[in-house]
């Protein structure tokens, strides 16, 4: 991979296996939008407008010094081919080809991912990334790029410094008190980074402790933004689509569903990702099951 800085752009080359359209909207983050021929968006407080031409990457808005952040945001280090060669090898799986060809999994920062995942809590993608958007313009700092004003996620102290009916309306619902909650946590000093390195039962456990995140949620905190590749979050889309790809379309133990997904190793979390874009598509009522 070659990378260039060169007229206030970033330009990453030699980039295989890699669909930036379909990784910003694959419903692992809400702030990228589809702009000027590329995805526009604000990573760690820096607005920038990615545009892809087949192996290159060019981008717009990126600090000269921030290329490893974004090979690390990316996760442009690794070798995704061989994990969809391995998916695709499988009969079980190899269906989610070619819909799933190209995602990759974004690290993000942790925080925003422990308030979005919890605002994502029986949510659709478009309504989850209008209340994250609301909740940034009401307290996140405001950006100017492109013409447009973009706003930073906004800090711990910012979003506990809101009440409950403040969150309550930006169309949050039930969720306002488990998001005060968690941004209180954060801002009197709980760190998600030490999660990083435990193991994985460990680290969902102490994001269990937090009011209102269940184990879809914790798994959805773990592997977008702590590098828990293993970490499988569940919903009704890959609940159905688990049993029908593994299970014929039969009722299937808990037991049972969780050795199958043991079974798909270090990268499950990943090859999640590929089942729930390929269920997304086909649709509940072609996917079958209860």
């Amino acid at each position: 991979m070659e990378i260039v800085f060169e007229n206030g752009k970033l330009h990453f080359d030699g980039i295989n296996c890699f669909d930036l359209d379909k990784s910003c909207s694959c419903g692992q983050a809400f702030r990228w939008r589809a702009f000027s021929g590329g995805q526009l968006g604000v990573v760690r407080g820096e607005p920038v407008l990615i545009r892809q031409d087949g192996s290159a990457l060019t981008i717009e808005g990126a600090s000269p010094d921030s290329a490893p952040m974004w090979a690390d945001y990316l996760d442009l280090s690794r070798d995704y081919a061989a994990i969809e060669q391995s998916v695709a090898s499988d009969p079980r799986l190899a269906c989610c080809f070619p819909e799933s060809h190209g995602i990759r999994v974004f690290n993000q920062e942790p925080f925003e991912a422990l308030i979005s995942f919890i605002i994502s809590q029986n949510n659709n993608i478009k309504r989850i990334s209008g209340i994250i958007e609301r909740l940034c313009a009401k307290c996140g700092e405001p950006k100017t790029f492109m013409s447009e004003t973009l706003y930073a996620f906004p800090s711990p102290e910012s979003i506990a410094a809101l009440t409950v009916g403040e969150l309550t309306a930006l169309g949050t619902g039930y969720r306002a008190p488990f998001i005060k909650a968690a941004a209180e946590r954060i801002a009197e000093g709980y760190d998600l980074e030490p999660l990083r390195d435990m193991p994985l039962d460990e680290a969902r456990r102490e994001l269990l402790s937090f009011l209102g995140i269940g184990p879809k949620v914790a798994d959805c905190i773990l592997l977008f933004s702590l590098r828990h590749t293993d970490a499988f979050p569940i919903d009704v889309w890959i609940d159905r689509a688990m049993k029908a790809m593994f299970f014929e379309g039969n009722k299937a133990k808990k037991a049972e569903l969780y050795e199958a997904i043991s079974s798909l190793g270090e990268y499950s979390g990943i090859i999640q990702q590929y089942i729930f874009q390929y269920a997304r598509k086909l649709g509940k009522d072609k996917l079958g099951g209860n």
